[in-house]
């Protein structure tokens, strides 16, 4: 199957169960929401917001985002941390 076909095929919640499993299995940390899903000329772009550490009271909990970039059928191709915050302080959208 070409890439063009395959990425027409692919479900867009098959592809965020699939890059939050993965980048999950990577950092060993939740991912909590997907802030970003867009198509891409090389397959797809999502932003992850992952639980890097919990804390009481919740409002104190330390998030990162990731930028996740997937081929055409959902395979990580790299992934990197753009931000971190407090709980509900991550104002940065681009």
């Amino acid at each position: 199957m070409d890439p063009a076909s395959e990425k027409a095929c692919m479900d867009p919640a098959t592809l965020v169960s699939q890059a939050r499993r993965q980048l999950e299995a990577l950092l060993s940390q939740p991912t909590e929401t997907v802030s970003r899903f867009e198509p891409t000329e090389e397959g797809w772009l999502l932003h992850l917001d992952v639980l890097e550490h919990h804390a009481i009271p919740r409002t104190h909990d330390l998030i990162a985002r990731y930028e996740v970039a997937l081929d055409p059928g959902g395979g990580l191709r790299r992934w990197k941390r753009t931000s971190r915050g407090q709980r509900g302080q991550m104002l940065d959208e681009s």
